[in-house]
């Protein structure tokens, strides 16, 4: 029993990976110029991956527990290093790792590019919370007239940003 499913499998994995990755680098721009809409786009569109993704997992555990069925093993997990283990051909084994290789440099990289884009969010609603909270009125001030030189002498507090005494 070959391992050629598999690999199949984890080609397009690397691929759909490949294609979030540039959706998670569209996204920067888009968070940077505040535009909702194009992100509400993007954010779709990696929704569609997102769900292809989950099914091409699905697909490649299968695929593993037939080949462990295959070849008498007793399932163990669908994680790969125990999948290169259990390979007994020099070749698979070298594609197997080298295809685990470049997928956990590609996820790596997109877990950096989500964080990043998570980071500028977050940094993004902060200056938008702190935009409000300035526009906002003070709801411990009194709202009502008094006068200004009243105020100053009743209640010996200045006002002013200048403090002529200094």
């Amino acid at each position: 029993m070959s391992t050629n499913a598999i690999v199949q499998l984890l080609q397009q994995q690397h691929e759909l990976y490949g294609r979030l990755l540039e959706l998670e680098q569209c996204k920067k721009p888009f968070i940077l110029a505040n535009d909702v809409v194009q992100l509400n786009v993007v954010t779709q569109k990696e929704k569609l991956l997102i769900t292809s993704a989950d099914e091409l997992e699905k697909k490649r555990v299968f695929e593993t527990a037939r080949y462990y069925k295959d070849m008498g093993f007793r399932f163990r997990s669908g994680v790969m290093t125990e999948l290169i283990k259990s390979v007994s051909n020099a070749e698979e084994k070298q594609e197997l790792i080298k295809i685990q290789q470049e997928l956990a440099g590609l996820l790596q990289q997109l877990k950096q590019v989500n964080d990043l884009n998570q980071q500028l969010i977050q940094q993004s609603l902060s200056f938008i919370n702190f935009s409000i909270d300035l526009m906002q009125e003070n709801p411990t001030e009194d709202v009502t007239y008094q006068h200004p030189m009243g105020q100053q002498y009743h209640n010996n507090k200045r006002n002013t940003w200048f403090d002529s005494r200094a």
